[in-house]
């Protein structure tokens, strides 16, 4: 996969561009996107109505800052999980190691689900499955999304509302092959990385994959944040 480089709001950026990395990694886990999105979209309602049961009061920015933490809870306890395993002498690394693709595709259910609850928060409807995919997509892939982003809407920030509202559904296929690909090799990246810290023994793995997915899960919030804008001051 190659890239070409944009500049972004004075930074530099880079642009997706070849194909998708191949093998059963990749197919797995363009795969594991899909079922996410299908998986946890019809849960986001009843996420959020939990959040706001628990605290009837709550306005919109206070639901998404509970949204935020449960968020990063539950990826730090998956992470851990797995390096919890590697305690254990000799088996542990083996088990951490074989299960490090569970593990990162329920960080992604947890991702789909956070990104979908908060536009469930802006009131943004999510029911189209292209827009519902480049929501989510946009946001996961961080940085390189703005970048995207902003080629197709011409804005880098705030871009939320016009994908799920208004963004010409011609421009959604391009937009959402794009976002996949440069998903695809991030997170293999990543997650690649933290299997491997995840297996170290004497506690060291449960450390780096509990820090390990916080960091990714904070990244996802900076994302959303800039994306989706401001919470709204009143509940629609």
């Amino acid at each position: 996969m190659t890239t070409d480089n944009r500049t972004v709001s004075g930074k530099t950026e880079q642009q997706p561009t070849g194909k998708p990395p191949r093998g059963l990694r990749g197919w797995a886990l363009r795969n594991g996107v899909e079922r996410a999105l299908k998986a946890q979209h019809p849960l986001v309602a009843g996420h959020v109505a939990n959040i706001r049961r628990k605290n009837p009061d709550a306005t919109p920015a206070e639901v998404i800052r509970a949204l935020g933490k449960q968020y990063q809870l539950a990826v730090a306890v998956t992470g851990g999980a797995g390096g919890a395993l590697a305690i254990i002498p000799a088996f542990g690394t083996i088990a951490s190691l074989a299960t490090a693709g569970a593990e990162a595709l329920a960080a992604l259910d947890a991702s789909v689900l956070y990104t979908l609850a908060v536009a469930e928060v802006h009131a943004l409807p999510t029911e189209d499955p292209e827009r519902r995919r480049a929501l989510v997509l946009g946001v996961v892939v961080g940085a390189a999304g703005e970048t995207v982003m902003q080629k197709v809407t011409g804005k880098s920030r705030d871009w939320a509302q016009v994908v799920t509202d208004s963004l010409p559904l011609a421009k959604l296929g391009p937009l959402n092959s794009g976002l996949a690909r440069w998903f695809v090799k991030r997170f293999l990246i990543r997650q690649s990385a933290l299997a491997l810290g995840r297996a170290l023994p004497l506690g060291i793995g449960l450390v780096v994959g509990a820090v390990g997915n916080l960091v990714m899960a904070k990244a996802v919030i900076r994302a959303a944040e800039a994306a989706f804008g401001p919470p709204p001051e009143r509940w629609v």
